[in-house]
């Protein structure tokens, strides 16, 4: 199973990701395109992408533009090269989900859920010629911008274009059960896996997943789908804050991982605060989650 650490706005820096026991991908936070595009320093820190072990790192960028993505892959490119130590990136993760107000009206974002052919021309402008390059692209999704919206199942037109697009570099897109104006509180809409699964295409599930209990509660709810058809149709879960919350969660999922405490991920997080320092910001939003760890 694949296990991803969401991005997180001011948590998911090199150090964090690094020390979350067996992880399979992580990601950097939200970054906007034209940013990287125009080189703003701000935007390129964010790409902390040192090497973690057996981990495949993504940056999350939000953006509308055809064109833009397309420069993208040379852009990194070179980043590649004057930055070697960062060169450790899998892939570009679309951002198609954001809720925020500011970006919807930008047209970014949970903007995009509804724009079904302004999402495939994303990845297929971002994807450009066959072996033109090695980087992955992927989707974070959500079911609609609004509760009205979610019920037109605009996401199924999605996983039927997407099925089109023969390209090994294509990702499965990750769903955050959810629409855009529902708070990180409220149930999931777990209603609609079957249908999801229905589509054949294979994806990564997000949405107040902690354990695999919790998993095992939304399998109970399915009506015609064997366990055995989940395991071809959900290849993984994405999980954000539950892993602030209990950063071994990922660890209850991974049957091979009989190590992950014989170093408390305390001393990890420590040491690894000291390899790569992340911007004071970071550490700040730490200091109120593990008093401990950042005064000692």
């Amino acid at each position: 199973m694949q296990l991803h650490l969401a991005p997180m706005k001011n948590f998911t820096c090199w150090a964090f990701r690094a020390s979350i026991p067996s992880v399979t991908d992580s990601y950097t936070e939200m970054i906007n395109l034209q940013d990287l595009l125009k080189n703003k320093e701000q935007a390129w820190n964010v790409l902390d992408t040192f090497y973690i072990q057996n981990q495949r790192q993504w940056i999350q960028i939000l953006t509308h533009n055809e064109k833009e993505i397309g420069l993208l892959p040379n852009r990194l490119k070179q980043f590649f090269n004057d930055f070697k130590d960062k060169s450790h990136i899998y892939g570009v993760n679309i951002n198609a989900g954001c809720p925020d107000n500011a970006i919807i009206a930008a047209g970014d974002g949970a903007a995009l859920i509804k724009r079904t052919k302004r999402l495939t021309d994303l990845i297929k402008a971002f994807l450009g010629e066959p072996e033109s390059h090695f980087l992955h692209v992927s989707v974070k999704f959500r079911l609609g911008l609004n509760a009205k919206e979610m019920s037109f199942k605009k996401f199924l037109d999605f996983l039927e274009t997407v099925r089109t697009i023969e390209d090994s570099r294509l990702a499965p897109p990750i769903f955050h059960f959810k629409h855009a104006r529902e708070s990180s509180q409220e149930e999931p809409h777990w209603e609609f896996v079957e249908e999801i699964m229905d589509t054949n295409v294979p994806i990564i599930i997000n949405g107040n997943i902690d354990s695999p209990q919790y998993i095992n509660k939304i399998q109970e709810k399915l009506l015609k789908k064997s366990k055995e058809s989940w395991k071809k149709s959900i290849l993984g879960v994405m999980i954000g804050r539950a892993a602030l919350k209990n950063p071994y969660c990922f660890s209850q999922f991974d049957l091979f991982d009989k190590n992950s405490e014989l170093i408390p991920w305390e001393e990890i997080f420590k040491q690894n605060l000291k390899i790569h320092p992340p911007h004071e910001r970071y550490i700040s939003n730490f200091s109120k989650l593990y008093p401990k760890i950042i005064k000692n």
